[in-house]
């Protein structure tokens, strides 16, 4: 970039949540935008996932070297929906963990049905998909037809899919939920995480559930 960090604009005070369209998150004050290196130092032992949408090799030898600096290769998560990205990630630094690209979710899917997926290998650390039936109010699930979310919920979401992962040690997860009611859907379809925009509600969720 041809600005340094100090250049850049400040965060807006009010935005939007991806997920929920017509819900604004509010700041008291407009803040710099956040480096990696910040939250590596501020939160050192907490576990984090990097979605690598754009910026190629260079943005990621450079998460990969801060990575390798703070010694978070066992606590940070990379990949990309782009299976081409995800591929480039994992040769670019194997002892990170990664989750599946949107192919190889479908196509995990596809196997398990198929009755072969015991016998694949799978380089992948979490399986995290959305759940199309609930999460189709915005993003790119929103243009897909109500029939098609609602076809491909039980064979992204099969619980004996999600059984073999967890027996395998790969990890599950749902997003993005936000409401009690997608919190108790995702927990029905067995996924061992859930991705949420609003960790409050999903904590009185769980107290709830656990009392």
């Amino acid at each position: 970039s041809s600005l340094s960090h100090a250049e850049l604009p400040l965060c807006l005070r009010e935005f939007e949540v991806a997920c929920e369209p017509g819900d604004y998150l509010c700041a008291e004050t407009q803040e710099p935008l956040l480096r990696l290196e910040d939250l590596y130092r501020e939160f050192p032992k907490v576990p984090m996932q990097i979605d690598v949408k754009s910026g190629g090799v260079p943005l990621m030898k450079e998460v990969s070297r801060l990575t390798q600096e703070f010694h978070r290769e066992h606590l940070t998560v990379w990949g990309a929906f782009s299976h081409h990205r995800t591929q480039t990630c994992r040769a670019y630094n194997p002892n990170m963990l990664s989750f599946c690209s949107m192919l190889e979710c479908g196509m995990y899917a596809f196997l398990l049905l198929v009755g072969i997926l015991p016998f694949i290998p799978i380089k992948a650390h979490f399986y995290q998909v959305a759940i199309p039936n609930i999460t189709n109010k915005s993003g790119f699930l929103a243009t897909w037809p109500r029939w098609l979310c609602h076809f491909l919920t039980p064979i992204m979401c099969n619980r004996w899919l999600l059984w073999h992962l967890h027996r395998r040690g790969i990890a599950t997860g749902a997003w993005v939920m936000n409401h009690p009611h997608e919190f108790e859907r995702a927990d029905s379809y067995g996924f061992s995480g859930i991705m949420t925009d609003y960790p409050t509600r999903l904590l009185a969720y769980e107290k709830k559930r656990k009392t």
